[in-house]
């Protein structure tokens, strides 16, 4: 196989839910003979197909890996760090796409990672590693350089892009009873505060979401038992797939995204692409996706102020929702997967042919979390997943 960028992850959206799977899935939707895909996983192909802009190959597959012709190498996940060296690199530029900063929830500044040495390990390593940063929003480029203020000069923005869809009709009924959840089971997602929100919601809360965390779904059910919510909560599973996906969002009357922090919010964009309104928490992201004065926002923190945005929206008039749903719509147009795709290539390609970054005296490298010698190796899970604390957190909150 041969790419002047190659991309490697360890997910792809058609086999997993999160935003580094749909950002693969859409940057493959734009032919480019120059830009190619790796994925790694545990079992692959006895005989990958090494002509396609898509290999699969196991972590330590060390021929496959070493076969790869490429200019630029583009790291999706802080688990791939073990092949951050110039044993694989050869030389070449890595640059590292930060997705979501592997941080607990909540987190501190003085222990982000809960005691998950090994994660800060890989990330910083890759941080460091790594000749160009980029970040999915200007919102998780702020909690970068608020933990790595050292790592400014070499961070910049390429918001994600979204096309499967194209741009459905917006939907939009006088009752509007139905709402719907898509994500992961996933405590940073804020599933279980939107629960505890429609005690007071006249409505129907349709989720959809896999068994990632089995104790965070455990003590939801016990919330809609004890909140006497069976009738109005409904359990799909997961949901993947573009048609799959867009048939879910088209069945709801507005998607509610109560992540606590988000640090682009995928499905926010592609519910404005279904012609679905997104009601969304306002840390992180997603504000840079449907506008900084969209109505339809609310503090995720607060399972009240959730179930008052919902409310609002069911009483405003059909055409004060359809103006603000438009004026979000209009403000994501530009956010396409051509787009993403084409600033990628601008930026990698300019640091391909002048590698390394214009000379500058470097900042002095600031604090590191993870502890020298802690070994680093390959990481099967998903890139946007929070990490649970393996020991008890500080007493006070980010």
């Amino acid at each position: 196989m041969r790419g002047t960028i190659l991309h490697f992850t360890v997910e792809l959206g058609s086999r997993s839910v999160g935003g580094v799977g749909t950002y693969i899935d859409e940057l493959l939707r734009v032919p480019d003979p120059n830009v190619g895909c790796v994925c790694l996983v545990p079992e692959p192909p006895t005989e990958p197909a090494m002509d396609s802009n898509l290999v699969y190959a196991g972590f330590y597959d060390m021929d496959i890996l070493n076969r790869l012709e490429f200019d630029v190498a583009v790291f999706h996940y802080y688990g791939l760090a073990y092949l951050a060296d110039d044993s694989f690199l050869k030389g070449r530029p890595l640059a590292f796409v930060v997705h979501s900063v592997p941080t607990t929830e909540p987190w501190s500044l003085l222990d982000p990672y809960g005691g998950n040495l090994g994660i800060a390990r890989a990330f910083e390593r890759l941080c460091d590693a790594a000749e160009r940063i980029v970040c999915v929003s200007d919102a998780e480029r702020g909690k970068l350089l608020l933990i790595y203020p050292d790592l400014e000069r070499k961070t910049t923005v390429i918001p994600n892009g979204f096309s499967a869809f194209g741009n459905f009709p917006l939907r939009l009924d006088a009752d509007r009873r139905t709402f719907g959840f898509l994500g992961r089971a996933d405590e940073r997602k804020g599933l279980r505060e939107l629960v505890r929100a429609f005690a007071d919601v006249d409505g129907r809360l349709r989720i959809a979401c896999g068994d990632e965390d089995p104790e965070l779904l455990r003590a939801m059910r016990d919330d809609i038992e004890r909140l006497e919510l069976k009738d109005r909560v409904t359990w799909l599973g997961r949901v993947t797939g573009d048609a799959d996906k867009a048939a879910f969002l088209r069945s709801l009357d507005a998607l509610v995204v109560p992540s606590r922090w988000e640090p682009f919010g995928y499905v926010a964009l592609e519910a404005l692409r279904a012609g679905v309104p997104p009601l969304v928490g306002s840390q992180g992201g997603m504000l840079e996706i449907v506008g900084p004065d969209y109505p339809y926002a609310f503090d995720p923190s607060r399972p009240d102020e959730i179930a008052a945005c919902i409310s609002r929206f069911q009483r405003d008039p059909v055409d004060v929702v359809r103006e603000a749903v438009q004026r979000a719509r209009n403000y994501a147009a530009p956010l396409t997967a051509e787009r993403m795709a084409a600033a990628y290539k601008r930026l990698l390609l300019r640091d391909a042919r002048y590698a390394p970054l214009p000379a500058a005296d470097p900042p002095p490298r600031g604090r590191r979390f993870g502890r020298e010698g802690v070994p680093i190796s390959p990481a099967v899970g998903n890139a946007s997943a929070t990490p649970k604390p393996v020991r008890a957190p500080f007493p006070y909150d980010r």
